[in-house]
């Protein structure tokens, strides 16, 4: 898989936030929000590469957007992401893990997407259903074994993977095409270079800055 880069190349400090976008499988893309400053989490796990906030596009019979990033890239990826999808045609917003920072994206979606519904584990449902209100009811809470058919062979697998920090943990994986979606499990604070196509096979020297959470 290669990614395309913007071609002008930025002295770090003038670099935009962008989103990247590229096809990844069978009816599945990546939208890799990025940016080149170090976020709060950055500081504190003392990485230096920037941030790339991976979310996923899978549109077979059923539309499904997981792992959105958190609120600073809201009017960005909200705006690739219209390029991409009739976002009324959302069905179903994976989210991996419930944290405050997710909240102000996912209600925008709910507004932007009617009838789509928030699938996340049982542990995140209880924490939603107090900040989403009276949209609670557009939650769809999944447990380990659950499957979401999408159609066109997107049958989503679910599995509960509870951590300290994050006690609603969930991976989702996709048969079609052969994608675990890890979220927080095994993860980079990495931002791609600014210029030229990155392939995934020359990722070695961020090794350092792979991360378990």
């Amino acid at each position: 898989m290669t990614l395309t880069t913007p071609s002008t190349s930025l002295p770090t400090t003038f670099r935009p936030r962008d989103v990247q976008v590229a096809a990844i499988g069978p009816q599945a893309l990546v939208l890799r929000s990025r940016t080149w400053d170090r976020l709060k989490f950055e500081v504190e796990y003392s990485r230096q590469r920037g941030t790339t906030a991976n979310a996923y596009l899978i549109q077979a019979d059923k539309i499904a957007l997981i792992d959105p990033p958190g609120e600073s890239f809201t009017d960005l990826f909200l705006t690739e992401l219209q390029h991409q999808v009739n976002l009324a045609q959302i069905d179903y917003i994976v989210t991996s893990h419930v944290n405050a920072n997710r909240l102000t994206i996912l209600t925008r979606l709910l507004d932007l997407a009617p009838q789509a519904q928030i699938v996340c584990s049982r542990a995140g449902a209880n924490t939603l259903k107090i900040a989403l209100g009276d949209r609670a009811h557009r939650l769809y809470p999944v447990r380990s074994g659950d499957t979401l058919n999408l159609g066109q062979g997107h049958g989503l697998d679910f599995v509960g993977v509870p951590t300290p920090r994050w006690p609603d943990g969930l991976c989702t994986y996709d048969p079609a095409s052969q994608i675990l979606y890890s979220d927080k499990q095994r993860h980079a604070c990495y931002s791609a270079p600014p210029s030229g196509p990155l392939r995934l096979t020359n990722l070695e020297f961020s090794f350092p800055d792979l991360s378990y959470e």
